[in-house]
């Protein structure tokens, strides 16, 4: 456990830095607010938001420029510290960017009652904090961290973690309807653009990343019975772990395949347009290479009249479908090359609405 605490640690050190640069250049910004006050001048907190000078913070600052809350090495870890941050928030504390690393919040609310959303806690750092049992409805952790943050048994229903280093997070009987996390996560957005940059070794380090959050996210939906939501996690994490693969690899490219063919199994959907592609696909060879009805050639003519072929066309579908479902009736007759295309659709066919019934029962009976 203790190896994979330490891996989980390295794993992460990218993204922590991110956080702790964006909030250490600040301290080299600026010297603060001050106030008007000529007998007396009062330091604010030197907090500058990434987002511009609408969300500053006018809490008074320490020896360090900042407040308690945005200071990074100002330590967290008293009995308190979760009263305070509740009467913070109460109060209206600038709650974006807040440095909360180790700290204990267990049963922490923060919750914000009435018509707004919940409370703003973008850019804040929760590294490695004890947030069992916390109450954080509608909340918000754009751009921030929950690094191996414990979230056993708490609450956050609704929240929002878009751009949010969940890395190692414990979700344990957590409670995580509707929330939301964007399309990509923030390590495999960085993962591209390493790949691109020919970066593989970052790459690789961040692709893994991703997968073991997928994988976190889809255990703690399966235990919440949230099984659509689980079903695209495990699409993401055996994506993720697809782009692990080598590149030109028999095992990617089977990983991919079955991602077209059928979503890894999330998705019946894609086993029927396939189904109708290639059954179009048969139909258009079919009518090119030809086939025979009652001895007569059906196909593509040049001497025929566009109505002529449209009537051969569909001939050659009807033929693409009985095929594909292996009816058989015996009407039409593949010949030449039609004979090749006709039983590799048929053999196709039959392994593909075996697949479209795996698939839609898999997906029914959750």
């Amino acid at each position: 456990m203790s190896n994979r605490s330490e891996s989980l640690d390295l794993k992460g050190a990218d993204m922590e830095s991110q956080i702790e640069g964006t909030q250490g250049s600040e301290k080299e910004s600026h010297a603060g607010h001050t106030t008007d006050n000529p007998e007396q001048e009062v330091m604010t907190c030197q907090y500058q938001d990434p987002d511009g000078e609408a969300h500053c913070c006018h809490e008074p600052a320490g020896e360090s420029g900042f407040c308690f809350w945005h200071d990074e090495n100002a330590p967290k870890d008293q009995p308190d510290v979760k009263q305070r941050l509740e009467e913070f928030a109460k109060q209206g504390g600038q709650l974006r960017g807040i440095v909360c690393k180790r700290a204990n919040l267990v049963d922490v609310n923060l919750v914000k009652h009435g018509p707004g959303g919940g409370y703003d806690l973008s850019y804040a750092n929760f590294y490695r904090s004890n947030m069992t049992n916390a109450h954080l409805f509608n909340a918000k952790f754009d751009n921030g961290s929950l690094m191996k943050a414990d979230l056993h048994d708490a609450n956050i229903h609704c929240a929002s973690f878009l751009k949010c280093n969940l890395l190692g997070v414990k979700l344990t009987d957590t409670k995580i309807d509707n929330i939301k996390i964007g399309d990509t996560l923030q390590q495999e957005v960085e993962g591209r653009v390493a790949e691109k940059k020919g970066d593989m070794e970052k790459a690789l380090d961040l692709y893994e990343q991703s997968e073991e959050i997928y994988r976190d996210l889809r255990k703690a939906s399966e235990a919440q019975g949230i099984f659509t939501m689980a079903g695209h996690f495990l699409q993401k994490e055996l994506t993720m772990r697809r782009y692990q693969m080598p590149l030109f690899s028999t095992q990617r490219a089977m990983s991919k395949t079955v991602d077209l063919f059928c979503g890894y199994g999330e998705s019946p959907i894609r086993v029927v347009f396939f189904s109708l592609a290639l059954i179009l696909l048969c139909a258009m060879i079919y009518f090119f290479t030809g086939i025979q009805f009652s001895g007569e050639y059906v196909g593509f003519q040049q001497s025929q009249t566009f109505e002529g072929n449209l009537i051969a066309f569909f001939d050659c579908l009807y033929y693409s479908v009985v095929t594909f479902t292996t009816l058989g009736y015996g009407d039409f007759i593949p010949i030449g090359m039609s004979r090749l295309v006709a039983a590799s659709e048929a053999f196709t066919g039959s392994f593909t609405i075996a697949l479209f019934v795996v698939v839609f029962v898999k997906k029914m009976t959750r």
